[in-house]
């Protein structure tokens, strides 16, 4: 594969990354409320969840997903249900995330909860499956070693996620350390919150396609 080809699948996966989303908001949420170091777990999380959605396309698995309405539906249907408890859990949690002090924040913070929260909220989503599924074969040269060629194509979906979930982190962080009221930060907690609870819903009425 040409390093032109390359730069502009990374490019397209940096772009599709960026828009918001449950990886994202989780991302911010986990800055906001830890810092951004503590947002690199979640970043981790997220890449993980990436590189196997990735590899899961790479070796065929999108193809079966994508292609058994049933299987895709039931998967979706519980990605969804979880992002609506999540959200429901931090709309919740709001009071108490902003009425701990740093230190609090920090010691609750473990890397391995961190970790999960990013990478549950990633794999949920089987439409990153799908347009894998669908982007892959677009950058594939005849001329190259295949197998190589998606090797590469995964580690730059793993580089994109991780770079822009540290982004998202990096700006939760930001708005913690603007040191805002305790009620501005609980409607930012909340509207996470329903942000999620929408990408749920938004989930489960959304077609395979």
């Amino acid at each position: 594969m040409d390093f032109y080809y390359l730069v502009i699948f990374f490019a397209s996966v940096l772009g599709v990354s960026l828009i918001p989303g449950p990886s994202t908001f989780i991302a911010f949420a986990h800055g906001a409320a830890h810092g951004w170091y503590r947002s690199t777990f979640t970043a981790f999380g997220n890449c993980t969840a990436s590189v196997l959605q990735a590899t899961a396309a790479s070796a065929g698995l999108g193809v079966v997903i994508t292609s058994s309405a049933s299987l895709f539906a039931l998967i979706k249907l519980i990605g969804a249900a979880y992002l609506v408890y999540v959200g429901y859990q931090m709309w919740r949690s709001a009071a108490s995330r902003v009425s701990m002090t740093s230190g609090e924040h920090e010691q609750s913070a473990k890397a391995t909860k961190l970790f999960g929260g990013g990478f549950t909220v990633a794999i949920s989503n089987p439409k990153a499956i799908a347009f894998f599924t669908a982007l892959f074969p677009q950058f594939l040269s005849a001329n190259g070693n295949s197998w190589a060629q998606l090797s590469i194509m995964v580690v730059l979906v793993g580089l994109g996620s991780f770079s822009v979930a540290m982004l998202y982190g990096c700006l939760g962080a930001w708005v913690r350390g603007l040191e805002l009221s305790k009620a501005v930060m609980r409607r930012v907690y909340k509207t996470t919150g329903l942000l999620f609870v929408a990408s749920g819903f938004g989930l489960a009425v959304s077609r395979s396609s």
